[in-house]
């Protein structure tokens, strides 16, 4: 029986062994926090502003010359011509219809210009000569009709008219000649402004790249810190792992011990109350019979009327008989040699062995944690040179100082362009002061005209000031004859310029097809952007341009997957190889824990060698269940009492006596043997619970083996196994690091559109401040001048009307005649 059930104990034993292998198996233990680092942002360069263009008021007259040219010129972009412009002039010649269909409003304007340049002149010639000849209103003569005040005051009207718009284009020429110099004035300052912008942006792709490889600091100092508390980390996890088979073990040796201390003071207790409990019964033996030996004489003396209470005295004698307990001194010594063994203390040191499993793991992989920590401080190294391979960075410094010749050069020449400015500057003032001087006139020959004519006075008596108002109108148109057919030709030359230079740079830059058609005609060629950032990829410079302005990084807007393969050089594998060949061969022998020494076991198999598993308690028990005395004392007392009451003196007194006796007797037993028999019964019950068995020992000492042959033969699986998910962790930190890298890399660093502003801005330069405020102005001078051909007819109609005549028609005698007399100046 014994065998089968060490056999069976066995069984179970090894059920458990295999339940906790395989849920070593399945999961671990290690709680890795996994949470994203902050690796802080990347460093932003704070730009100038972009000039954005404020046309405010003047926008309007852009807008006007905008759809002035874009009726000119609605063709597109002329890509076949300057194609076939830069392969074979002489095809060009023979393919003359196509830039003719392409420039055809240029050439209506361009006729048109010509006929007003050639013809104003000459027309002013033949007026001249008209005019001399007394004719086209040279002869100052002027017949006087009904219908003369109303021509009169719309001819003033229209001419006011035409004079408001001449000035308005005079005005705005003024405007825009002040804003061409404005502009000038402040494209300097904006150009350095951009061009600095430009090497901030390039500077910062160096800052950003550096911030990145310096973040590797982060996982670095983390994976140093776990590996300073390698013992707290995974010493704790191989120890929490080991201990679902060693604490349970150890648990039960300590319960053994304490089980074998308690049941020795146990045993020591029933023993010693045992032996209190002869004495007591061996008194009350004694003083049962001297108290019967009265009753009995008592009686015997009574005679007759006592015949039939002479079985009280039989009833008085002990039933449970207390010397049947068996015998536990060598028990009892043997036990206590057990207990003074100490098979505790052998537990606890156990306990501490194990306990101490993180400062072993600590100790046994100094060496270990001392070359991961050499190798973590490469890996460092070698990510932080990566910015020496990194694309872009090698041209920096080149791009940099081709930026500060750029603007050397600029500052160089600035002051020559500053005092052709000056010149310009004088010119369009002169221009729009012949402008205002024809305006000028006609409208002091409005106001003195219209002011001081007196409209019932006759022609030849017109006073000075009306008279002087005709010679402002004329001195008008004079101006006029004089400057309008040079006016125009400078219209035309700036127009022709102008024009075009929007319509062929500034409209398809606006619509975002210049760099393209650029691209397509090759003109791009001699710019090789791949050759001058060292790129070994293909770049289309329309393309970057677009993904610039949506503010796109450089490695996708520049292709520099192409030319740097980021996987390669934050392969995690190739930086951490060192590391996981160091985990890998990492030795941690927890062959040394002695979870219960040789005395230890020794003690608890002499448990079964004191003889209390022997103890038969049988015999005991059927005494405990036994009355004390077959007869109730206080049964007894009360017949005893009830028959004196019929018996006389003395037999009266004696029987009251020996009752008062028995009661006395109840009481003493009641007071010191009852207690001493309950916790006798009581503590032989729990001895009887926790009686010792051999199978009880062995399960311990089983625990205790099979816990030790895990720290023996399986611990270097678990302790591989954590040692595996705790490189894991550490591992994680870089994976972080990595993908926040590929992350920061190839989505933030170098986002291009302060480069794609540095285009847009010299665009903006160039053509919104720049040529709209040019065009403007040859296109205020080309309608002032246009309607200088309305106002010199106006003007030449209306001057009669005001100046002083030298004949005019009167009525003579009543007549309702005209007769033309003539009068004396």
């Amino acid at each position: 029986m014994a065998l089968r059930g060490f056999l069976a104990v066995s069984r179970r034993e090894l059920l458990v062994l295999a339940v906790l292998a395989f849920s070593w198996t399945a999961a671990s233990i290690q709680d890795c926090d996994r949470g994203l680092r902050n690796y802080g942002g990347l460093p932003e360069a704070q730009y100038s502003s972009s000039p954005r263009r404020q046309a405010g008021g003047m926008s309007v007259l852009y807008s006007m010359v905008h759809n002035f040219l874009n009726i000119v010129q609605p063709n597109p972009f002329p890509t076949d011509i300057i194609k076939l412009l830069m392969e074979n002039i002489e095809e060009l010649q023979n393919s003359y219809v196509k830039v003719v269909q392409y420039e055809v409003g240029y050439i209506v304007c361009a006729v048109i210009g010509i006929l007003f340049f050639l013809l104003m002149p000459l027309v002013g010639l033949c007026f001249c000569c008209c005019r001399c000849c007394g004719k086209c209103g040279g002869k100052m003569y002027q017949e006087q009709t009904e219908s003369m005040d109303c021509r009169r005051r719309v001819l003033a009207v229209g001419l006011l008219v035409v004079t408001s718009v001449i000035l308005a284009g005079s005005v705005c020429m003024f405007v825009s000649n002040e804003e061409v110099s404005e502009t000038v004035q402040d494209s300097e300052t904006l150009l350095s402004n951009i061009l600095g912008n430009l090497k901030l942006y390039i500077s910062t792709i160096q800052t950003q790249v550096t911030a990145i490889t310096s973040a590797v600091s982060v996982p670095v100092s983390l994976v140093t810190a776990n590996l300073d508390n390698i013992g707290s980390n995974l010493g704790d996890a191989i120890r929490e792992k080991l201990g679902e088979s060693v604490y349970p073990a150890l648990s039960a040796a300590s319960e053994l011990a304490q089980d074998i201390k308690q049941t020795n003071d146990r045993l020591m207790l029933v023993n010693n109350t045992a032996v209190e409990l002869i004495q007591q019964q061996e008194s009350l033996q004694r003083n049962l019979s001297i108290i019967q030996q009265d009753i009995n004489s008592t009686l015997n003396q009574c005679g007759g009327p006592c015949a039939n209470s002479r079985d009280l005295v039989t009833g008085l004698t002990l039933v449970a008989n207390f010397s049947k307990v068996p015998n536990m001194d060598k028990v009892i010594r043997a036990m206590g040699l057990v207990v003074e063994s100490n098979l505790q203390s052998a537990v606890q040191e156990g306990y501490r062995a194990f306990n101490d499993t993180p400062a072993l793991v600590t100790n046994q992989t100094a060496s270990t944690v001392s070359e991961a920590k050499k190798s973590l401080r490469n890996i460092e190294t070698q990510i932080k040179n990566i910015q020496q391979e990194f694309p872009l960075l090698h041209t920096t410094s080149s791009i940099t100082s081709e930026i500060d010749k750029i603007n050397s050069t600029i500052k160089e020449y600035y002051p020559k362009v500053r005092q052709a400015n000056k010149y310009r500057w004088i010119v369009g003032i002169v221009l729009s002061c012949i402008i205002l001087l024809i305006v000028v006139c006609n409208y002091f020959g409005l106001l003195l005209g219209t002011a001081c004519l007196r409209p019932n006075v006759s022609p030849t008596q017109r006073n000075s000031a009306s008279h002087s108002g005709g010679n402002f109108l004329m001195a008008g148109v004079s101006f006029s004859f004089i400057f309008s057919w040079i006016l125009i030709l400078l219209v035309f030359i700036l127009f022709l310029v102008g024009g075009n230079v929007y319509s062929l740079v500034c409209k398809p830059w606006y619509n975002d097809k210049l760099l393209q058609a650029m691209e397509d005609l090759g003109l791009m060629d001699n710019f090789n952007l791949e050759k001058t950032l060292r790129l070994n990829t293909t770049l289309n410079i329309s393309t970057v341009y677009r993904d610039c302005q949506n503010n796109t990084s450089a490695w996708k807007a520049l292709n520099l997957g192409q030319s740097f393969n980021l996987d390669e050089y934050l392969n995690l594998s190739k930086y951490t190889e060192d590391i996981s060949g160091q985990f890998e061969n990492l030795n941690v022998n927890l062959s040394g824990i002695t979870l219960l020494d040789d005395k230890g076991k020794e003690t608890a198999k002499n448990v079964l060698k004191t003889g209390v598993e022997d103890l038969n308690f049988t015999s005991f028990s059927e005494q405990m269940s036994l009355p004390l005395i077959q007869s109730e004392l206080l049964a007894t007392v009360e017949k005893l009492q009830n028959l004196s009451k019929i018996l006389p003196d003395p037999t009266k007194i004696k029987l009251n006596n020996e009752a008062a006796s028995l009661k006395q007797l109840d009481v003493w037993i009641k007071s010191n043997m009852v207690p001493n028999m309950e916790a006798l019964k009581e503590k032989h019950s729990e001895s009887s619970r926790n009686n010792f068995k051999s199978q009880v020992v062995n399960t311990t000492l089983l625990k205790i083996e099979s816990a030790q042959t895990v720290l023996h033969t399986k611990a270097s699986d678990f302790i591989k196994n954590e040692s595996k998910v705790y490189l894991d962790c550490q591992l994680s930190y870089f994976s972080q690091y990595v993908n926040w890298t590929k992350r920061a890399i190839t989505q933030d660093v170098a986002r291009c559109r302060p480069a794609a502003n540095v285009l847009s801005s010299v665009a903006t330069i160039s053509c919104s401040y720049l040529l709209d405020s040019m065009n403007a102005f040859w296109f205020s001078m080309g309608w002032s001048t246009v309607f200088l051909i309305p106002s010199i007819i106006l003007a030449v109609k209306l001057a009669k009307f005001y100046r002083r005549m030298t004949a005019s028609d009167v009525y003579e005698n009543g007549s309702p005649h005209f007769e033309m007399r003539k009068f004396n100046k």
